[in-house]
């Protein structure tokens, strides 16, 4: 049975970098990924999507959502990716 969970990040953790690891995380462990912000929500299904979203994004946070058997596991892989860049 598919899970979905979901993180919160802001814009400074939206880089390319780690939007490129999230979805790798995804596409490794056959898990869809969805960005959504306050205006729209994007089902992401290759990097040239990903890359679309985040350069016309301009809201300061967006939701990342993970859905898949193993959600949870993912979602926490992708707040250490989120909080590193955050600490440096």
């Amino acid at each position: 049975m598919n899970r979905a969970e979901s993180i919160k990040i802001g814009e400074k953790s939206m880089t390319l970098k780690n939007l490129i690891e999230l979805y790798r995380l995804c596409r490794s462990a056959q898990h869809q990924l969805y960005i959504c912000t306050k205006k729209t929500m994007c089902k992401i299904k290759d990097l040239l999507e990903l890359e679309m979203f985040r350069m016309s994004n301009r809201e300061k946070e967006c939701l990342i959502v993970i859905e898949g058997k193993e959600a949870e596991t993912l979602i926490r892989k992708a707040k250490s990716i989120v909080y590193q860049t955050n600490v440096q």
